[in-house]
């Protein structure tokens, strides 16, 4: 490091409090909520051996990067705090172990995003044609931000030229909140119109328990981003953005593994049997009923398989009504 950048950012230093103070606050988070994440996985795993391979492996990939990325944020900690020990300047370098960590949040983030996106796109193709094209576009637009993201981060060397690269965590802060509320907003529209639809109301608990969770935990993680974002833009001359950005993508993984576990709460609560839907008159012409199958009650599809049939029952019944 040149004499004279070294004098300059010495004036620049900021306290450890603000530095490695609050790093060392969001890696032990980070780490509680790693442990809180393998116990889910470890259920689901047991608990869900048949599920759809997609499931599966996403969260068996998801666990792996989370995994590197627990690792590389306190390896980075480590670095700081022992073997820099002293040398107040240290605190300038861009570890490497620190841009993958950096690298290894937006994977993860877009992994979760890309399941929420498929149930959404298994949801809403049976209602709108157009789903699937917003879907891709979506998509296209996190990778996109994703992409940005991990190449500006190895374009600087030293953590006070982050403002170089401001622009672009603005920018993927914004895109990830503003997905977050899409994805969660757009879920709950769909699990609403399945939820008109279904005449059994320990069904229709169901889907508004699974409604709340998604809207809850969609605006939990967007908080969170926005959090990252405000502290980004208030004080630039900390790592505070970068400590709640070490614990956002294990909130990510765990509001994913919860949401795919409590499953196993509605299968044990729902009784065993097959229940009518309510009948519907289309222009004179004879009721139409539907069956939920005893496996959606019994609990023995996913919920997003009982949710899909719901939507093609109902697509059907909508397309039927237009024939006649």
């Amino acid at each position: 490091m040149p004499s004279s950048f070294a004098a300059e950012a010495a004036l620049a230093l900021p306290s450890l409090g603000s530095t490695l103070g609050v790093m060392s606050v969001g890696v032990t988070i980070a780490l509680i909520l790693y442990g809180t994440a393998n116990l889910q996985t470890i259920i689901y795993f047991k608990e869900y051996p048949n599920d759809w391979w997609f499931y599966r492996l996403s969260v068996a990939t998801i666990w792996v990067l989370d995994t590197l990325h627990v690792a590389f944020s306190t390896h980075a900690l480590y670095y700081y705090t022992i073997n820099s020990f002293g040398d107040y300047l240290a605190l300038l370098n861009f570890v490497w172990s620190f841009k993958l960590s950096l690298v290894l949040y937006n994977m993860i983030v877009f992994c979760v995003h890309i399941i929420y996106c498929v149930r959404l796109w298994m949801l809403g193709r049976y209602f709108h044609r157009a789903v699937p094209w917003f879907i891709t576009f979506i998509v296209a637009c996190i990778c996109a931000a994703s992409i940005v993201f991990c190449h500006d981060v190895y374009t600087i060397s030293y953590i006070i030229e982050i403002d170089k690269i401001s622009a672009t965590i603005e920018g993927g802060l914004i895109i990830t909140a503003t997905v977050d509320m899409i994805i969660s907003f757009a879920l709950c529209y769909y699990i609403l119109k399945a939820r008109t639809f279904v005449g059994v109301s320990s069904m229709n608990l169901k889907l508004v328990a699974l409604m709340w969770f998604i809207l809850i935990s969609g605006l939990g993680t967007s908080a969170l981003v926005l959090a990252s974002l405000i502290t980004f833009l208030a004080f630039p001359r900390t790592l505070i953005f970068m400590s709640i950005g070490i614990v956002v993508p294990k909130l990510y993984i765990n509001s994913l593994l919860a949401m795919f576990n409590t499953r196993e709460r509605s299968r044990r609560q729902e009784p065993f049997g097959s229940v009518s839907l309510p009948t519907f008159r289309v222009q004179g012409e004879e009721n139409m009923t539907g069956t939920v199958p005893l496996s959606i009650i019994s609990g023995a599809q996913t919920c997003d398989e009982s949710i899909l049939d719901i939507s093609k029952s109902e697509h059907h019944f909508y397309t039927r009504s237009e024939s006649d």
